[in-house]
């Protein structure tokens, strides 16, 4: 499989949307200037079974991923010309990583220049990347997660901090 990375962002807190930045500079908290970036995390409705909501626990969305061909299918089945990289609040976009959504949990995405992401799973789609699909192409915010089920991306955690770049090779190792 030959993958790459097409572009990288950051959503820093108290930003309307994600800005697109040359270098993604990953440490143990993840991509640094993030609003997700930290160690720790406060659970939500995902942890709900195990968790009261609010309470901390480890940090596994710290990044979050998507690949081209599956913005490529959820912008097709919303009706739409396409999704750009960073509009669904994606740190890292790539290419040719076949399946990537489906990808087992505990895969590693290993960059060109050394840093390593370990995969959480499934990036669940919700109505706040919708809205953000919305304010660009006019389509009402419930649409997106209808569309992007199976196909949203990934999120994960750095497991080696390091710089992630446009144009770098990941090398994909499944467990």
């Amino acid at each position: 499989m030959s993958a790459f990375v097409v572009a990288t962002h950051v959503w820093p807190a108290g930003a309307e949307v994600p800005s697109p930045c040359e270098v993604l500079d990953l440490d143990f908290g993840g991509p640094i200037g993030d609003r997700h970036h930290g160690l720790t995390m406060k659970s939500d409705t995902r942890q709900k079974e195990f968790f009261a909501r609010g309470t901390e626990i480890r940090n596994h969305r710290q990044v979050s991923i998507v690949d081209l061909a599956e913005l490529a299918t959820i912008a097709q089945a919303m009706g739409i010309a396409g999704i750009a990289p960073g509009l669904i609040a994606d740190n890292i976009c790539t290419e040719g990583i076949d399946g990537l959504t489906q990808l087992p949990r505990m895969t590693r995405l290993i960059f060109e220049g050394g840093a390593v992401i370990m995969l959480g799973g499934e990036n669940f789609p919700c109505t706040i990347a919708g809205a953000m699909v919305g304010s660009v192409h006019g389509t009402p915010p419930a649409k997106f997660p209808k569309s992007a089920m199976g196909l949203r991306g990934v999120t994960g955690w750095v497991e080696r901090p390091g710089l992630v770049r446009p144009g770098m090779a990941i090398d994909v190792r499944i467990p």
